[in-house]
């Protein structure tokens, strides 16, 4: 074959493309305005000079069929004698309730008007005035005379979701088997078309942004006297769960809309029909796609959490009632939220924070300026060689070492439940942040990182409680050999904090403040460390239970209000927050950054800890194991 040839055949070639583009392109669109219309530069600038009016149409939405309306021509939208002439005359807007013409092959056009939907907006909390009021407060995005459908409603498109759609074409050819010649029906377009709408048309974010155009503008709100709920559902449970991806989760419609009931026809929450209104929100909370276990009372936990004061004013305490049937932060006056239970408990915890972080983050930044200055201890020098010399003796080791295996064993399952809670929790607690999101799916999503997350939890708790036990078995058996009273023994646990402890804390404020040039003599434990001790005691306490009782929020509310699941969810993450900035902070900071133990504090591996960290915070435990062994500890007399 000879180069002619091939050029006669690649110019075939590509005069049947051609052909066949064009035919598809004409099937699609036989008006043929997207010769025009497909380019994503088209547009202009208005009138007025100030804004740009794009009509790029994307060919692929008829082309491929991706959505409902690729069966309409353009002229059953917009009105022919307008759009016939090139440029086109001023094209009135569409109103989406005309009537349209559905062409499907081998069946005549059948006619289809959304007039029904029209009629429902007018009984429902979108009536046509609101939506009209609403678009002005916007801004007016949508032009005089342009469906206020659009307010709410894009491009309708199929959701493809790989699971729903695997398996269309195979599902598609059964249905061809009685619908092909003997009964047509276009059976790939009725596929996509109900299994998609018999599902949601958009995800839970994508349905809290189209609310949010509304409901978190602050004119509208003001207009209609309405709390930020969008804002307020993101700060909740079921909204940041909805943040890292979890479509399971309640939606705004799931609450708003009765179940099998129509969008259009959502009332006002106050409203006797409403699925969110107060008699009604029992059964809309228990349905079998959310809590169908659960009691009644769990109505009165907050599906809006917002616990700051609001900044408007409602009219009348009647009318405050929102769908969360319980904070009543989200809805109430100033002067009433700050009263709120869960007002005072952040107010506290803010308190709490100021008064225990505050002074330990003084203590730690004076620390690490004695570092920056490199001061010591006068005896620094001295207590590291009495450490020497003890560890020359054969009992010398176990004297002077901090911890046994078996609290070893316990501190590494404690630090190993206590880093899972932090990576699966946290998150949760910024779901708005993208980082927070990466790592859920890290760990396999959001199911699994609760299950991790719960089961952490569950085992610190047991072993908070056999530590206990451990502690109670120890007191008894230093009872026994000692022969002292009870109260005897427990002031000689060596983590009890004693009148001691506070003289060394007065003995230490003053080396760092340059009024003294020694440093106290700790014993085993200093009172930072007791200090860290039982604020472990505390936080399990008051995270193990408040996640217990929103674990089995099902159990809790045929018992307790639905509020104590809100007030659990707050504390929880509040004390979580305490909990990681001492953690984080202090821990952290002497068990690896200090430069006495860096990279890594040695006493969880071996029970042994650094001469200067000994001579600088337990220099007292080194003279009781001087005094025990007979060594000198050069101190004069």
């Amino acid at each position: 074959m000879n180069g002619k040839t091939y050029q006669r055949w690649i110019a075939v070639c590509a005069m049947a493309w051609a052909l066949g583009i064009q035919a598809v392109a004409r099937a699609a669109d036989p008006e043929n305005c997207l010769m025009c219309h497909r380019y994503q530069g088209l547009g202009r600038i208005d009138e007025n000079g100030e804004s740009v009016r794009l009509f790029h149409v994307d060919p692929m939405y008829y082309d491929r069929e991706l959505g409902p309306h690729a069966r309409l021509k353009c002229t059953d939208c917009h009105p022919r004698d307008q759009v016939a002439v090139i440029p086109h005359q001023s094209v009135t807007p569409v109103d989406c309730t005309n009537a349209c013409h559905l062409v499907t092959p081998n069946r005549p056009p059948q006619q289809f008007a959304h007039d029904s939907i029209a009629d429902m907006l007018k009984h429902s909390a979108h009536t046509p005035e609101v939506l009209k009021k609403s678009n002005e407060l916007l801004g007016s995005p949508l032009r005089e005379g342009q469906s206020t459908c659009l307010l709410c409603h894009d491009e309708p498109t199929f959701r493809r979701d790989k699971k729903r759609f695997a398996f269309e074409d195979a599902s598609t050819s059964r249905c061809d088997v009685c619908h092909g010649e003997r009964l047509p029906q276009d059976t790939p377009f009725a596929f996509k078309h109900v299994v998609s709408r018999s599902h949601p048309a958009r995800t839970h974010e994508q349905l809290a942004r189209s609310c949010a155009l509304c409901h978190s503008n602050s004119a509208v709100r003001r207009e209609f006297e309405m709390p930020d709920t969008v804002a307020s559902y993101l700060a909740s449970f079921h909204g940041k769960a909805m943040l890292l991806g979890d479509e399971e989760t309640a939606g705004c419609l799931d609450c708003h809309v009765g179940e099998l009931q129509n969008v259009h026809t959502m009332k006002p929450h106050d409203a006797v029909a409403s699925s969110a209104n107060e008699g009604k929100l029992p059964d809309t909370c228990r349905s079998d796609a959310c809590h169908p276990a659960a009691g009644a009372l769990v109505t009165a936990a907050a599906v809006h959490m917002e616990i700051t004061p609001s900044r408007y004013e409602t009219a009348s305490s009647d009318d405050r009632s929102d769908s969360s049937g319980g904070v009543a932060a989200t809805t109430t006056s100033p002067k009433q939220s700050i009263w709120s239970i869960e007002f005072m408990i952040a107010g506290m915890f803010v308190v709490l924070i100021m008064c225990t972080f505050g002074p330990s983050a003084v203590l730690q930044l004076l620390e690490l300026l004695q570092l920056v200055l490199g001061r010591h201890n006068l005896r620094h020098f001295e207590y590291i060689d009495l450490n020497n010399r003890i560890k020359q003796n054969p009992d010398g080791t176990q004297k002077l070492s901090r911890f046994s295996i078996h609290q070893r064993v316990q501190h590494w399952i404690l630090a190993i439940c206590f880093t899972a809670l932090v990576l699966t929790g946290f998150p949760i607690k910024f779901a708005g942040d993208p980082w927070a999101k990466w790592l859920i799916e890290t760990l396999g999503g959001l199911t699994m990182a609760r299950r991790i997350h719960r089961y952490s939890g569950l085992i610190l708790v047991v072993g908070a409680v056999y530590h206990i036990l451990y502690v109670l078995y120890c007191l008894i058996q230093d009872k026994r050999r000692r022969n002292v009273s009870w109260m005897r023994a427990v002031l000689d646990l060596p983590l009890v904090v004693t009148p001691a402890d506070v003289k060394e804390l007065l003995h230490l404020l003053g080396f760092l403040f340059f009024l003294r040039k020694t440093r106290p003599a700790p014993g085993r434990f200093g009172l930072k460390e007791k200090f860290e001790y039982f604020g472990v005691f505390w936080g399990c306490t008051l995270l193990g239970m408040t996640g217990i009782l929103m674990w089995g929020n099902s159990w809790t509310s045929h018992y307790v209000s639905g509020r104590m699941l809100t007030v659990s969810n707050l504390i929880h993450t509040l004390e979580a927050y305490l909990a990681i900035l001492h953690v984080f902070v202090f821990h952290m900071i002497g068990v690896m950054l200090s430069p006495h133990v860096f990279p890594l504090h040695k006493a969880m591996f071996t029970g042994e800890t650094p001469a200067a960290e000994m001579a600088d915070a337990h220099a007292g435990m080194l003279k009781q194991a001087a005094s025990d062994l007979a060594i000198s500890d050069g101190e004069s007399k």
